[in-house]
């Protein structure tokens, strides 16, 4: 089974390193967002760490890059200027 990379945490895991994080500290007050930020960086740091091993290991990664909608659509003008590029190409070269 190939082996995914995950370096984004869920919220749910980011929430339970945080609260141990909180327990481990003494409880204190007013540290939420300082432990949940930690909590995520450590998390992240983890995965990442998993997926070089795994890498190393010889195991293979997937990777899936995102869609994204193309605005416009090609134009006609860029591949006939390549075609005209390519049709001279041969010309110039003939006449050196």
């Amino acid at each position: 089974m190939p082996h995914e990379k995950q370096t984004n945490p869920s919220e749910d895991e980011i929430r339970v390193r945080s609260y141990l994080i909180w327990e481990r500290e003494g409880c204190p007050e007013g540290k939420a967002k300082e432990h949940w930020l930690q909590a995520r960086a450590e998390l992240e740091a983890e995965f990442e760490a998993d997926w070089r091993a795994a890498s190393l290991e010889g195991e293979s990664t997937n990777f899936v890059l995102p869609h994204l909608p193309i605005s416009s659509p090609p134009s006609r003008s860029v591949s006939a200027k390549i075609d005209q590029e390519t049709e001279s190409a041969p010309v110039n070269a003939a006449k050196r």
